[in-house]
Parts: C-alpha cells; structure tokens; sequence
C-alpha cells in the first residue's frame, strides 16, 4: 500500500499485508490515526473505534477496506 509506505517512509517493495506495528518504528499511536485517517480518505470510507483498534497488520487493514469498499 502506498499510503503505508509514505507515512511510515518504508521502501513500497517492503510493504505487506504481514507488516505490524512492531515491524515499523515509525508505527506509533499517533501515525496508527494517521494512517486511518489517510485511508479513510483516500477510499472513502468511516472506520468505527473498535475496528481502528482491530487493526493489527496490514492483513487486518486491507480486509477492513475490502468489506467497507463494497
């Protein structure tokens, strides 16, 4: 994901659907909501509290977008 590569100033070929927070040193409570916010807005969609608390890989991320998407 590009939005996940940009914020957390990762190489976009190192960006997975296995990456977690304890993989980034950037991925902190305050880039968590950043990247939420980010994602909300590049596809348009609301994220409830208890899934951006669910999000635990990007695995977790993608599936949210997926099911929010459609």
């Amino acid at each position: 994901m590009e939005i996940v590569a940009e914020l957390f100033e990762l190489d976009p070929a190192a960006v997975d659907d296995a990456l977690t927070p304890e993989d980034v040193e950037l991925w902190d409570s305050m880039n968590h909501l950043r990247l939420v916010s980010a994602v909300e807005e590049e596809f348009r969609i609301k994220l409830s509290m208890q899934e951006i608390e669910s999000i635990r890989s990007l695995a977790v991320l993608r599936a949210l977008i997926e099911q929010r998407a459609s």
